[in-house]
């Protein structure tokens, strides 16, 4: 995607030296780098939220690598869909009315609908406000069994009790979402683990504290991973 961006950018060096600063070639050249720019940045959105609210029901998905990616390219079209249309009502050349159904859960259940069987769309329905707290907990649990092995199984269910709750509270819905950049998301997130730090500072030892530190640099060390991932 930049590489191709890049392509561009050497063309508009070159059609600015051939024919000066107001020729037409270079307005337009310019017009094509706005749009693949803002196109790039909606899709790291739709990819990031993608990764926030459904990894789980994709990771869940039978059939092999091509099936899943095939799912996949659904979600991030219909996201990506959203965050333009957004992008759009903000500057006021779409109404909010447009916004509402293609940010609503119903929109993107029929453009999945026929690649999913019934208990798959079942398994989607069961989270369309988002990943449910036991979903959730599943996905930290192994990790956090990895990161702090030496706490007591109620202290991992403290841990992991706090980080669903401000994961949960910090997301927001599905149009807030549309509206926030790939960066906004990634803030988002890094907030939530340090309100769960600051939160259990007071409840847990200094040893286990340790332990939790050390868990959540690794959730925030993936987190800016899959970031720079994005840019690729």
């Amino acid at each position: 995607m930049y590489k191709k961006l890049l392509l561009i950018l050497l063309f508009l060096v070159c059609s600015t030296t051939g024919y000066g600063q107001g020729s037409n070639v270079s307005d337009s050249v310019r017009a094509m780098i706005e749009r693949s720019q803002a196109s790039s940045q909606f899709e790291q959105t739709a990819r990031m939220q993608l990764s926030m609210q459904y990894q789980g029901f994709l990771n869940a998905l039978s059939g092999g690598a091509q099936r899943r990616s095939q799912i996949e390219a659904v979600f991030v079209e219909v996201l990506t869909e959203r965050a333009e249309l957004s992008s759009r009502v903000s500057r006021g050349e779409a109404n909010v009315a447009e916004l509402k159904t293609v940010g609503g859960y119903a929109y993107l259940r029929a453009r999945l609908a026929p690649l999913l069987s019934t208990t798959e769309l079942s398994a989607l329905d069961s989270q369309k406000g988002g990943p449910s707290d036991e979903q959730l907990k599943k996905e930290y649990s192994e990790q956090l069994s990895r990161s702090a092995g030496g706490l007591s199984a109620a202290t991992r269910e403290l841990v992991l009790d706090t980080l669903i709750k401000h994961i949960q509270t910090g997301e927001g819905d599905a149009a807030e979402l549309g509206q926030s950049s790939v960066d906004d998301l990634v803030a988002r997130q890094i907030q939530s683990f340090m309100q769960v730090g600051e939160e259990l500072q007071s409840q847990l030892s200094s040893e286990q504290m340790q332990q939790v530190t050390a868990f959540l640099g690794q959730l925030q060390t993936s987190l800016y991973r899959n970031r720079s991932m994005l840019d690729q």
